[in-house]
C-alpha cells in the first residue's frame, strides 16, 4: 500500500470501489510512470489499463499537449485552426470572442470547454474557432454527458462523506444504485442522506452487520 492508498496489485474493481480526487489520480499515475495529463476519467483509464496488466510502455495519453504559442486577439478569426494555431481558452481568447459578439465582457462556459478537450482528445486538426462558436451558442448539444460526469462525481464526494455510508461495504456499488433512482428521475442529481434512509431496503444487503 502506497502513501496515496493505492495498491499496485488491486483489481481494477478494487481500485473503483474508492472515490479518488484528481490529484489523487495524477499522483498515482505520476508514480507508476503513466500519463498525467487530461480529465479523471482520462486518469482512470490509465491506471485501470495498468492494472489489467498492459505494459506502461503501451499505454498512451488520449491527447498530447500543446506547445505554447502567443496567439493574439487579432490573428485570431472564425476559421482559425485550433490545435495548429496553438489558440486556448485565454484572455486572448475571451478579446476575440468579446469583439466577435461586440460586448465587453465574454465569459466561456461549460460546452466550450468540453469541445476543447474533445478536439485536444480526438487530435481533430480539421477543427476550428466556428466550433467553440457553435458550442457556446448551443451548449445543450455538448453539456449532457459531461455534465452527468461532474454530477456523479459529486454524488459519490458527498456520499462518501455521509457517516452512514460507512456502514455498507462494496459503497460505490451501493452509490451506484442510489444515483441510478435519481438520474432518470425530475429530482436535483445530488446525494442526500434522505435518499439512503428511503432506500435502505434496496441496499440492505451491503450493510456491514448483514
Amino acid at each position: 500500500m502506497e502513501k496515496d492508498g493505492f495498491n499496485r496489485n488491486s483489481s481494477i474493481e478494487e481500485f473503483k470501489e474508492k472515490y479518488w480526487y484528481k490529484t489523487d489520480l495524477q499522483m498515482i499515475c505520476h508514480n507508476l510512470g503513466l500519463p498525467t495529463y487530461g480529465t479523471k476519467y482520462e486518469l482512470t483509464q490509465y491506471i485501470c489499463q495498468y492494472l489489467s496488466g498492459k505494459n506502461i510502455s503501451e499505454i498512451k495519453p488520449n491527447r498530447k499537449r500543446r506547445k505554447n504559442v502567443n496567439l493574439c486577439a487579432k490573428d485570431i478569426t472564425p476559421e482559425t485552426r485550433i490545435l495548429s494555431s496553438g489558440f486556448r481558452l485565454n484572455k486572448e481568447a475571451r478579446n476575440f470572442f468579446c469583439k466577435y459578439y461586440n460586448v465587453e465582457k465574454f465569459s466561456f462556459n461549460k460546452a466550450m470547454g468540453i469541445k476543447m478537450r474533445e478536439i485536444e482528445r480526438t487530435q481533430n486538426g480539421n477543427a476550428t474557432i466556428k466550433d467553440l462558436i457553435d458550442a457556446y451558442e448551443n451548449p445543450n448539444k455538448f453539456k449532457a454527458n459531461e455534465e452527468s460526469t461532474y454530477q456523479w462525481n459529486n454524488f459519490v464526494k458527498d456520499f462518501n462523506a455521509d457517516p452512514l455510508s460507512k456502514e455498507y461495504i462494496s459503497r460505490m456499488k451501493v452509490a451506484a444504485i442510489l444515483w441510478q433512482k435519481i438520474k432518470e428521475s425530475s429530482k436535483d442529481k445530488k446525494y442526500s442522506q434522505k435518499l439512503l434512509l428511503d432506500s435502505k431496503n434496496d441496499i440492505k444487503v451491503y450493510l456491514k452487520n448483514e
